[in-house]
């Protein structure tokens, strides 16, 4: 009787909060069958650059070159930032041990990183790859459709040179693009407590009926 109880000690100090290795499993392979596969899949296209939705997602609001886009279930926030995929810019990520699931992203040319964060029991997805990165905080029993659907997206940015040398040579990108820092992770920020909690108000306060068909939104043509 004092083994089994030892051994359940055991067990439950080494899950603590930590990811298990079904869960790691789970990740890996959706990480390396979709966001490391290589396709031309695209059925969107915004200011020089284009990409892949899933069946079920739309984008709901567009604001310069960053999109709104949801689900049935979860809100996802894409941005692209052009200047750094235009002049190659690499920044370096520190894997963190100590949140629910944290990972380098190299496949190739392309780079990026994974940061999943279990904040009030509900997950923070952050996901930098192709110089673009989505966000989205999801109920656990969303997590695992929600990470499919950002690395489709993700796996599939595709830019314009031409549009995006076209752009910068009438400072477009430099007056338009909303400064976001793509390299850099929101837990690190001294403030992300209070971003989750705007970020989980705002999806709570959203009118479910007031998001509009990506094919009424105003697609770049160019970029086809």
């Amino acid at each position: 009787m004092k083994k089994f109880i030892c051994l359940a000690l055991i067990v439950l100090l080494l899950s603590g909060c930590s990811i298990s290795k079904v869960e790691e499993d789970s990740f890996e392979s959706i990480i390396n069958t979709v966001l490391y596969k290589d396709t031309n899949l695209a059925n969107s296209s915004f200011d020089g650059y284009k990409f892949y939705l899933p069946r079920g997602v739309i984008v709901t609001e567009k604001k310069q070159s960053n999109l709104e886009i949801k689900d049935a279930k979860n809100y996802y926030y894409l941005y692209v930032d052009a200047i750094s995929y235009y002049y190659k810019t690499k920044a370096t990520h520190k894997v963190d041990n100590n949140i629910f699931y944290s990972k380098d992203l190299s496949n190739g040319n392309s780079f990026g990183y994974i940061d999943i964060s279990k904040v009030n029991n509900k997950y923070f997805i952050e996901v930098m790859y192709n110089y673009a990165k989505i966000e989205a905080y999801v109920e656990e029993d969303n997590l695992y459709d929600a990470f499919l659907n950002i690395c489709y997206i993700l796996s599939t940015i595709d830019f314009n040179e031409s549009v995006i040398n076209y752009r910068l040579s009438n400072k477009e990108l430099e007056t338009t693009t909303e400064e976001f820092n793509i390299f850099k992770s929101k837990k690190d920020d001294d403030n992300f407590l209070q971003y989750i909690e705007e970020f989980d108000k705002y999806e709570g306060n959203t009118n479910e009926n007031t998001g509009q068909d990506q094919d009424s939104l105003e697609t770049d043509k160019t970029n086809e």
